[in-house]
């Protein structure tokens, strides 16, 4: 028995496109939502001329705080005026109905996502201080208070070196703190004008996969010890699928393809987290947002690693007891991710949202019930999509076509319809790695979706009708004048046709 179960196979695989003004207009409208509701989670805002140039006092009352806390104890009359100077600065934001986001790397400074070209050349030791204790960003968020601002300041006036030498880092001083209503995460910034050459950036995709796989082999080993985990590992791991998913999307998605029934929950974890990046990057390229959710996919089945073997590895079908003990994990991943210090909290509760259902008929059953969050709802798309086209003890894989036919006729119930919609763009009908039959009668492996159509993908040409392999032959079926006509009609089993796709990618 499956975990996946709110996923339920029909008769047909058939994958449809919207087909009317209507609901493309429709379509459209979710589209908007959905990506209003990830710059909301970001934090991307705009800001006023007005707003930009008081940033120049609020980095003044900042620094000012940073000073005041190295040079006087915790309580000193210093302390608190300094907090109060910075907290008036902020109130002024906060009555303008805004949050006070500065993030603070390579030697610049942000106020949203507007970077402050004249402060970071005066602020520039502030600049400096702040990154290298790992506060790449810092929310000041409305309803803080003077309070909150004088127990924050020993955690900014930090020295670096003692930072690092703190379990848990600035995360946990921050935690220690309380401080609510100030956020602290670190950052790292893909620089898009990095170029790398395709056979380079293959190089790079696959060692980033072989790291995240070692890493929960690693996890695996910590847990199953009752040893603590290490978010800074973690969140390591995920910065490089995100800096890969945005250089290299396809290479990534290539890699997505692997699988591993001897580790399936290892192969499994990574390639959702890979389809979850590639999915969220196409509503947004926030680094923020898809860290986060690149941790909360990564570690989505992490429940999983301390449940018994035994029961995970069953073939015939579950008992109640065994059952009850599957659908726990994501409470008891959830769990686990909330003991260790630094994970951000969307990623935890991507953790324990992941089976919840679109339509809230999932598990584990909340109330009062409320809407998955857009992290969970990414990774649910994700993870149904993996886990069919995966072979696991109590089932066989599906062919990527039928697992994608499954997938758009869960949209609306198991899954959000958007999500799904951009998941077929992003895959395309015939994912990579598929091995297709064409109308001619030749087989091909699936190279990479046509961004114009998603049922006629660029192609590798193996073989030809009668079955005898020839030299390869590269064809993207959405071109007309390239493709002389052929189609695809539906995915091969590679197994069956004694084929090693990894030959020839």
């Amino acid at each position: 028995m499956s975990d996946e179960q709110p996923i339920i196979p029909g008769d047909q695989t058939e994958v449809r496109a919207p087909h009317s003004d209507r609901e493309g207009a429709a379509a459209g409208s979710d589209f908007e939502r959905i990506t209003a509701e990830v710059k909301d989670l970001s934090g991307s805002q705009t800001f006023s001329s007005k707003q930009l140039t008081r940033a120049r006092e609020l980095l003044t009352r900042l620094y000012s705080l940073r000073r005041a806390c190295r040079l006087y104890p915790p309580g000193h009359p210093a302390m608190g005026e300094a907090a109060g100077e910075l907290y008036d600065v902020l109130a002024l934001y906060h009555a303008e109905g805004t949050d006070v986001p500065l993030t603070f790397f390579e030697e610049e400074v942000l106020l949203g996502s507007q970077v402050l070209a004249e402060d970071s050349v005066l602020f520039d030791q502030l600049i400096r201080d702040i990154s290298a204790i790992g506060a790449g960003s810092i929310t000041f968020l409305r309803d803080v208070t003077p309070a909150e601002i004088e127990r924050f300041g020993p955690v900014l006036g930090a020295r670096a070196e003692d930072v690092a030498s703190f379990e848990g880092g600035v995360s946990a001083l921050v935690e220690r703190a309380n401080v609510p209503h100030i956020v602290v995460s670190t950052v790292s910034i893909v620089r898009d004008d990095v170029t790398v050459s395709e056979g380079d950036g293959r190089q790079v995709a696959k060692a980033t996969y072989t790291g995240a796989v070692d890493l929960l082999r690693e996890l695996e080993r910590l847990i199953r010890s009752n040893h603590v985990i290490s978010a800074g590992h973690v969140k390591s791991t995920v910065r490089s699928l995100v800096d890969n998913i945005l250089r290299n999307r396809f290479a990534m998605l290539e890699l997505s393809g692997l699988k591993s029934f001897d580790e399936y929950t290892f192969f499994h974890s990574v390639n959702v987290a890979i389809l979850s990046l590639a999915l969220g990057s196409k509503l947004t390229r926030d680094y923020r947002f898809l860290s986060s959710l690149g941790v909360g996919a990564l570690l989505h089945d992490i429940g999983k690693m301390s449940v018994d073997l035994a029961t995970l590895n069953k073939e015939g079908p579950l008992t109640s007891d065994e059952w009850a003990e599957i659908r726990h994990h994501p409470v008891h991943g959830a769990e686990m991710t909330a003991l260790t210090n630094g994970l951000d909290r969307a990623s935890i509760v991507c953790v324990l949202e992941h089976h919840m259902r679109y339509d809230l008929t999932g598990y584990p059953q909340r109330e009062p019930k409320r809407t998955q969050h857009i992290s969970s709802r990414i990774v649910a798309v994700a993870d149904a999509y993996d886990a069919m086209t995966s072979q696991r003890p109590y089932s066989a894989p599906r062919m990527q076509d039928e697992a994608m036919g499954v997938v758009v006729r869960n949209a609306g119930t198991a899954l959000d319809p958007t999500l799904v919609r951009l998941f077929v763009d992003l895959l395309g009908y015939f994912p990579p790695r598929s091995v297709v039959l064409l109308s001619t009668g030749e087989t091909a492996i699936v190279v990479s979706p046509s961004p114009s159509d998603p049922a006629r993908p660029v192609v590798r040409i193996i073989a030809d009708s009668a079955g005898t392999m020839i030299e390869p032959v590269d064809l993207d079926l959405s071109v007309t004048a390239d493709s002389g006509g052929r189609s695809a009609l539906r995915c091969l089993d590679p197994a069956g046709l004694n084929v090693d796709i990894a030959d020839f990618l």
